[in-house]
């Protein structure tokens, strides 16, 4: 098998590609369908028509390398009034106000779609999942893997994943706990009293990517080290087309996903090994036909219900690759930005241990003693806030020609979204808003990290609010109380204060390359 170059697979790379023939292709693909915008007021440069190429290219750079600062720029100047900005892909309309938040958001899908919108704009992040329905969508995993969104099975297979949830909450957060635990003792698993340093992001997602394994292939595939070895692989490969998908015209995609991943490979391997447990499956389908004495594994409820070209042994293991990656990016984000400020305040951690430890000793590990740790949840919730994972949100593509109900004209197929900082960062909501206060939500059990409400918009809002969010929450809990238990952990001498995100267009990803040191717990007057 051939090996991709490192080279391919940085962020400088991808910024590159960028910043020659890309752009001019995008722009004259989309110029003769573009709807006119010109109404709209521009942000990200200040020269020439809308529709003219450098004002689209410098503004698309500018929003690629600076997304918070164009949108900052753009309500400081004009407020509650919607303006533009340019992305690699096309204008898009961005609203920062409540009303025409709330309006967007429970817009009817035949006026506003989400759906529509998802298939060309692509965010970076997983913050626009709100229904694991358009999970594949979102994030290009749909074309990257070659998944056919079309087929009958696919609306059937999301709908499979929130009812398996939905009606077995208690035993699968079982086992994501117990499988969360495995995999940080089998990765982290540090018995000594000396400092050890990691990579912190590429371990948190070699964390998830395992505990997510636990829901979808179940045990004891889920240990299989060269399984999660290339769900690892292909996590890497997707997110790396992915960013390509969102920066190239489609027929070009093909030819960069090949330049940039041994995607392929990786599949055919996944492929084989997951083959003898679909087998399995199949082979004990009969045995529960009454539906009370289903299997409640998910892999089993899968290969029962999946029929036609879906039940193909490739296409089921690319379609639960799909999904496996479209639900762990979240989290894996979302962890890592909270281990980067507690590694910052190590002097916190006292404060959540005191929260965890008489909590465990009397409850255990278990979701209702969980849900007590209000400490954990607030840190949590306080770090989602200032980070998020997008600056974008709310995606949507106009069907027709319509106006809002302030009198907003929206030409057929215009693309809209919501910017996040203004409601994240509101100063009549949030006392010193840009400050990390890691218990600022410990005393009001009204804001939890699940709760929703017009300035917290981390899980969405109106219709498309995340279905998931209740187990996201238990496993990030889960898994931040047990480090907050087991381990030291703090910056290298190579910090002295939070590493910056990697912002990529409307993407917040946490830094790529920082490392923490850990080590097993230390008594509390051990300061060395």
């Amino acid at each position: 098998m051939s090996q991709t170059p490192l080279m391919w697979h940085s962020p400088r790379t991808i910024l590159l590609l960028t910043s020659g023939v890309i752009p001019v292709l995008v722009f004259f693909s989309r110029r003769r369908k573009a709807p006119n915008l010109d109404d709209f007021p521009t942000i990200g440069c200040s020269f020439g028509p809308s529709r003219c190429f450098s004002n689209f290219y410098v503004g698309a750079f500018r929003f690629l390398v600076d997304a918070p600062g164009v949108l900052k720029e753009g309500y400081e100047k004009y407020g509650s009034r919607p303006f533009k900005v340019a992305t690699m892909l096309r204008w898009t309309v961005v609203f920062s106000d409540p009303q025409h938040m709330l309006e967007v958001a429970n817009a009817a899908e035949e006026d506003l779609s989400f759906r529509e919108a998802m298939k060309d704009v692509r965010p970076l992040s997983s913050l626009q999942l709100r229904t694991i329905d358009t999970a594949l969508e979102i994030m290009g995993v749909d074309d990257t893997l070659e998944i056919n969104i079309g087929s009958p099975d696919h609306d059937l297979l999301a709908e499979l994943l929130k009812s398996h949830i939905a009606r077995n909450a208690t035993k699968i957060g079982d086992e994501v706990q117990d499988e969360l635990f495995t995999s940080l003792e089998n990765v982290l698993g540090n018995e000594s009293d000396e400092w050890t340093s990691i990579p912190v992001l590429g371990t948190v997602n070699r964390i998830m990517v395992q505990t997510w394994q636990r829901f979808f292939v179940g045990y004891p595939l889920c240990r299989n080290s060269e399984w999660c070895s290339l769900v690892a692989k292909i996590y890497k490969d997707v997110a790396i087309s992915g960013v390509i998908r969102r920066l190239v015209p489609s027929w070009t995609f093909p030819f960069f996903v090949k330049m940039a991943s041994s995607l392929e490979a990786n599949v055919d391997r996944a492929t084989m090994l997951l083959g003898p447990t679909v087998e399995a499956c199949m082979s004990e389908v009969d045995e529960y036909s009454v539906p009370n004495q289903q299997k409640m594994d998910f892999l089993a409820r899968l290969v029962r219900r999946s029929a036609g070209e879906d039940s193909l042994l490739r296409n089921l293991t690319t379609r639960l690759l799909g999904f496996t990656i479209a639900v762990s990016s979240t989290p894996s984000n979302t962890f890592t930005h909270a281990l980067y400020h507690l590694a910052t305040k190590p002097e916190v951690a006292q404060a959540l241990r005191d929260e965890v430890d008489p909590i465990v000793q009397r409850e255990g590990w278990n979701i209702q003693s969980v849900a007590k740790m209000s400490k954990i949840d607030s840190f949590l919730r306080e770090s989602a806030r200032i980070n998020g994972v997008s600056s974008l949100g709310f995606f949507r593509q106009a069907m027709r020609d319509l106006s809002l109900s302030d009198g907003t004209f929206l030409p057929k197929d215009c693309i809209v979204a919501v910017s996040l900082p203004p409601f994240h960062r509101d100063s009549t909501a949030y006392e010193a808003p840009d400050e990390f206060r890691p218990f600022r939500f410990s005393d009001n059990p009204e804001h939890i990290m699940t709760t929703i409400t017009p300035q917290w918009l981390f899980f969405g809002y109106g219709k498309h609010l995340c279905p998931g969010r209740f187990l996201l929450t238990y496993q990030l809990k889960v898994m931040f109380a047990y480090m907050i238990s087991t381990y030291d952990i703090r910056f290298g001498d190579e910090w002295t204060s939070r590493p910056p995100n990697f912002i990529f267009g409307e993407g917040i990803v946490p830094n790529l390359s920082a490392h923490v040191s850990y080590r097993r717990r230390q008594p509390i007057n051990d300061t060395h």
